[in-house]
């Protein structure tokens, strides 16, 4: 994993270079930032800058013993955790901390990388926070949220916060393109829709919703303007369809950003959706800002509140409720 490879993150890399040049690196970085815009691969291609046996001044070889290794998921000296069933649990923290108070086995620094950190549970982040206090020599931790204020303060005051950005729509469709052997034409609908996350405008070509997109989008907008009852009928039927709930979830989030856009008249290459862009702001001039606004914050309500209520159903249930209907 090298910085090469990474685009549109520059500042965060920059930053990262100049810590090490100056012999100045934090024991630990809490990478916060959307899905999908390259937290995790700047964490390795990072680590693998501190172990690569042959570095250039800005990267990796790419090539070594260390840097192979760290690309395979073999690099002793380094733990990556992720959730288990939507959840980090205390004994997964307690697993990965006691090896890094010896001796790195292959050196020179040891790691740990906890992705999705604001699913640690309470007690995982105040075991985590136990290191993080008195970290060993040589350590480095990196914490990757994409919804990092669920995180302990604690824990969040003992890292460095990097924050990383969206990327232009136009920079999604060439990364893809070049991953997937595509024309950026083939995959703009899927680039406009991913929100700046390479990660989601891939895993939307292979969604059936792209393909189910613009009838979703009609029928919310129907109901929109419909009674209450309709509204929640609906929620029922698409949380209860075969689709994937993650893929639903993120076309919700696009149609909703697009209805603030449209409702506070901003320009047409600011809509996620935008080849209904007429149809949306239809629907934007019926609800007001005022509803536009409920319905957004009905959203990130929920989405800071996901751990708790995960469903589908829970998300298009507190929109809807935020809509009211019989507009």
């Amino acid at each position: 994993m090298r910085f090469f490879g990474i685009a549109g993150q520059d500042r965060i890399k920059n930053i990262l270079l100049r810590t090490v040049s100056a012999q100045r690196i934090p024991h630990a970085f809490l990478f916060a930032g959307p899905e999908g815009v390259g937290k995790r691969t700047t964490a390795l291609a990072f680590f693998s800058f501190l172990v690569c046996e042959d570095p250039t001044e800005n990267d990796s070889c790419g090539l070594c013993r260390a840097c192979n290794m760290v690309d395979a998921g073999t690099f002793p000296d380094l733990a990556i955790l992720q959730p288990e069933k939507g959840v980090i649990k205390i004994d997964a923290i307690r697993q990965a901390t006691p090896r890094l108070q010896f001796e790195p086995l292959i050196g020179p620094w040891k790691g740990l990388i906890i992705d999705n950190a604001d699913l640690m549970t309470l007690e995982a982040a105040n075991a985590a926070l136990k290191t993080l206090e008195e970290p060993p020599s040589k350590t480095l931790f990196i914490l990757i949220s994409s919804n990092p204020d669920v995180l302990p303060r604690t824990v969040i005051s003992r890292c460095i916060s990097l924050n990383f950005n969206r990327l232009s729509t136009e920079d999604v469709a060439a990364i893809v393109a070049e991953e997937r052997g595509l024309s950026p034409a083939e995959i703009v609908d899927a680039a406009a829709l991913s929100m700046g996350s390479p990660g989601r405008a891939i895993r939307l070509l292979d969604s059936p919703l792209m393909g189910e997109r613009r009838a979703f989008i009609q029928t919310f907008l129907e109901l929109g303007t419909k009674g209450l009852d309709q509204l929640l009928a609906f929620s029922k039927d698409v949380a209860s369809s075969k689709g994937d709930e993650a893929d639903v979830l993120l076309l919700l989030e696009s149609l909703l950003q697009d209805i603030v856009h449209a409702a506070s008249g901003s320009p047409d290459s600011d809509f996620c959706n935008y080849d209904m862009v007429e149809e949306i702001r239809g629907f934007a001039n019926k609800i007001g800002i005022d509803k536009a606004l409920a319905a957004v914050n009905a959203w990130t309500d929920w989405d800071y509140k996901r751990r708790y209520h995960p469903d589908l159903r829970a998300a298009l249930d507190k929109v809807f409720l935020a809509l009211g209907g019989d507009f």
